[in-house]
């Protein structure tokens, strides 16, 4: 009868004793390194507010191209999760490597969280603009009548004809498409381009519906379409300024 060798059982103990140690080492310096990461991304500071505000202010239009980045950032990032996600799996799957999957999936936590941030960011960038607006037609019904001008009769006929047949619902695809035109109700008005169209409906809310912000908020329970352009952003502005006067989407038409 052959017995076991002991220096043979004591080589296996220490060879699993040194794997064993091997992957503590690993988890620990994953973990190091993740919160290295973290704390970068603490300390990093992009997009000063106080500067954005005052591109806001100054320059709207650069404001809403900067919008429109952090949207694409947003789902590039969205992107990134996926593809991690993948990774970790196929890891698991093929080399049962648990900790270098663990490592990527908390990874793919923290770019969740960037996506939070950044797109709460984008709304904070649309809320700005919306008040900057507000603020601009306020100073405007200070220094003389609101400029909510209706066109002459026979345009004027017209333009309501058009609207009725050819208008376009506010919740639309407005893609490469210039409005002449809206009407909120019985108004109508002519504009020139998409800032006209910005600055003559806050006008015509602050004119005219101002005791509607004491109502309760519309569930607009309306599916807006949701593709991405610089037209759409700014009839986003639109809407943004519909609910905050409590109109109902239906009732705002744009001919283009």
């Amino acid at each position: 009868m052959i017995r076991p060798s002991f220096s043979r059982k004591n080589s296996a103990e220490l060879e699993a004793n040194k794997m064993f140690a091997e992957e503590i080492k690993k988890e620990k310096n994953n973990e190091k390194e993740l919160k290295e990461i973290k704390n970068r991304n603490n300390d990093l500071s992009i997009l000063n507010k106080d500067t954005v505000k005052y591109i806001i202010k100054q320059f709207p239009e650069m404001s809403l191209k900067i919008k429109e980045s952090l949207l694409n950032l947003v789902n590039t990032l969205e992107n990134t999760i996926d593809y991690i996600e993948d990774e970790s799996s196929k890891i698991i799957k093929e080399n049962r490597n648990f900790s270098l999957s663990e490592s990527h999936r908390k990874i793919s936590v923290e770019v969740y969280g960037m996506v939070k941030d950044i797109d709460n960011y984008a709304k904070w960038i649309s809320e700005e603009n919306l008040s900057n607006k507000n603020e601009l037609c306020n100073k405007k019904i200070i220094d003389k009548e609101v400029a909510c001008s209706k066109v002459d009769d026979k345009k004027d006929n017209k333009i309501k004809e058009n609207i009725e047949n050819k208008g376009i619902e506010i919740f639309k695809d407005f893609s490469l498409k210039n409005p002449k035109a809206f009407r909120l109700n019985d108004n109508v008005v002519e504009v020139e381009n998409w800032d006209d169209l910005l600055v003559k409906t806050a006008e015509i809310l602050n004119k005219k519906y101002k005791e509607n912000k004491k109502l309760k908020p519309i569930q607009n329970e309306i599916k807006i379409f949701n593709k991405k352009s610089n037209e759409n952003m700014l009839r986003n502005t639109v809407i943004d300024m519909l609910n905050e006067y409590r109109i109902n989407l239906k009732d705002f038409k744009i001919i283009v």
